[in-house]
């Protein structure tokens, strides 16, 4: 089922970037208009099928530094042997291919959304938050977008939350209070405001949502561990 909706998307992906595209004198069918729709859906679809599933993993980005760096040393490495080479190297032709259509069409948002995803993969997160400023502008302030837009500045920004990350983060949690990395940076901006008892709480509630095994739960409990520090500290100075 998976794969038919992802079909069907690309279809109409494709149709919907066919009608913008400017007509080339009066022919109702041309063969460059179609390359040019056709194109970056397949790039999008390409780095889908390289990456995997392209969905949000509930964890900071930032916990995933040791992947991150990895895929940024088999990218630029020149030793074939190395497991990371030859997906990284795929993922950057891709991207290249992306920029591409892009500077064709800048309102392709799959365009802006795997070029964000390739990027990251990559370790090249300034280039991603940019991608998905774009992205997210384009989406109509999707909220997924949203709080994935934040945790890759916040990454960028190494863990500091500034008023762009909290307004996306606050923007996603209005529209999905129970996200669990909505509400993991929810009680950072808590704890980055010198609110620690808010904190806690917060975060406290969100360990009790998560599952045993959900990669957010080491995150969650280490920061809840350096705030009960605080408050105990705190309290003991009372």
């Amino acid at each position: 089922m998976t794969w038919i909706g992802l079909s069907l998307l690309a279809l109409i992906g494709t149709a919907v970037l066919y009608a913008s595209l400017p007509k080339c004198g009066d022919k109702v069918f041309s063969p460059r208009r179609l390359t040019m729709a056709v194109a970056p859906v397949l790039v999008a679809f390409g780095i889908y099928l390289v990456i995997g599933n392209p969905s949000l993993p509930a964890k900071p980005f930032a916990e995933r530094a040791g992947e991150r760096n990895l895929a940024a040393a088999a990218a630029v490495a020149g030793n074939v042997t190395d497991p990371n080479y030859k997906t990284d190297q795929q993922i950057q032709r891709l991207l290249n291919q992306i920029v591409l259509s892009l500077e064709v069409n800048p309102r392709n948002l799959q365009g802006w959304v795997a070029l964000a995803r390739g990027s990251l993969r990559l370790g090249n997160i300034e280039r991603a938050v940019a991608a998905f400023a774009q992205a997210y502008a384009l989406s109509g302030h999707n909220p997924l977008l949203a709080i994935e837009y934040a945790d890759t500045r916040i990454t960028a920004q190494n863990g500091q939350i500034d008023s762009t990350s909290r307004d996306l983060v606050l923007h996603a949690l209005g529209q999905m209070p129970n996200h669990l990395l909505a509400r993991y940076y929810y009680g950072m901006m808590l704890k980055q405001n010198d609110k620690p008892e808010q904190a806690l709480r917060v975060l406290r509630d969100l360990y009790r949502d998560l599952p045993k095994d959900d990669p957010l739960a080491n995150a969650t409990q280490g920061e809840i561990k350096t705030l009960q520090a605080v408050s105990d500290a705190r309290t003991d100075t009372q």
